[in-house]
């Protein structure tokens, strides 16, 4: 009984601190898209064309935080020979406010990242890297200039 007393503290306390966007509050301004571009660039000294298709659902909240979900596809394809690699990605990027010290002089933007960040294959055969799961930065930077501090 003492361990199911603990956990519905823990519950308790973890629902007292969660931001609004995580109990189910109406976003202030919602931005959906969805785009295809075509490109030619070089990778790791490689020619390619490259097609990129995407679509973004984000939504804006009143306490600054925002959750976005994400689904991209570039399909790189090298017009020497033809062959095509395809790097995709889908899934959730969600953020609070940013934290501004003035004293430090310093601005941190806190992101979480859930799903798929990244799916490297090849059009017609295996998938050559995989990277699933979640995920969470702090990254902070000068609040006068701008300039990265870390991470």
């Amino acid at each position: 009984m003492l361990r199911v007393m603990r956990a519905l503290a823990v519950l308790v306390a973890a629902i007292a601190i969660v931001p609004a966007t995580a109990l189910g509050a109406k976003p202030v301004e919602q931005f959906h898209s969805h785009f295809t571009e075509s490109f030619s660039d070089e990778l790791c000294g490689i020619e390619v064309d490259g097609v990129a298709v995407v679509t973004d659902n984000t939504f804006l909240y009143a306490d600054e935080s925002f959750k976005s979900t994400v689904s991209a596809r570039v399909t790189f394809t090298n017009p020497a020979n033809g062959k095509s690699v395809i790097l995709s990605n889908a899934g959730q990027i969600s953020g609070a406010a940013p934290i501004v010290d003035e004293a430090a002089g310093t601005i941190t933007f806190v992101l979480s990242f859930k799903g798929l960040p990244e799916k490297i294959q090849s059009a017609n055969g295996p998938v050559l890297l995989r990277d699933a799961g979640v995920i969470a930065f702090a990254d902070t930077f000068d609040l006068d200039t701008g300039d990265f501090i870390s991470s």
